[in-house]
């Protein structure tokens, strides 16, 4: 009986936290494993401030990563901004006002809420169980 009770807590835990689960947040900006991926990219001089930074590519540790005296460095866009290429088919999510009427997103809500009915469902359930089992 007391593996079905923690069985069924088991199967209750992850039940919620598949549902509360949010999608993994993407980076914005590349991450390079060498200063000749870099490159490649057209990034150097790279300063500890700036999110690509990491001290792998600051071969003499003086702050700056990917250091190329013919090149300037180029800071990343700041956050929110949206290309004004006329191309653009598709409005980003998260992007700035541009005009464009968009549907609003739908909330979560309900699926919180049904998430959060299940897993006292279950803990109501695992008690229960519990109870009869001391009583038997």
């Amino acid at each position: 009986m007391r593996r079905s009770v923690a069985g069924s807590a088991l199967i209750a835990a992850v039940g919620f936290s598949a549902l509360t689960a949010a999608p993994a947040s993407a980076l914005s900006f590349p991450l390079f494993e060498s200063c000749d991926a870099a490159a490649g990219a057209g990034v150097y001089n790279i300063p500890v401030g700036d999110p690509r930074y990491t001290p792998e590519l600051d071969s003499d540790a003086d702050g700056v990563a990917c250091e190329n005296a013919d090149y300037a460095y180029v800071p990343l866009p700041p956050v929110g901004d949206v290309p004004t290429d006329p191309q653009i088919e598709q409005m980003p999510v998260g992007g700035a006002d541009t005009g464009v009427a968009m549907a609003p997103e739908k909330s979560n809500t309900g699926i919180v809420a049904l998430g959060l009915v299940g897993l006292g469902g279950a803990a109501g359930g695992v008690v229960l169980a519990g109870r009869r089992s001391m009583r038997a």
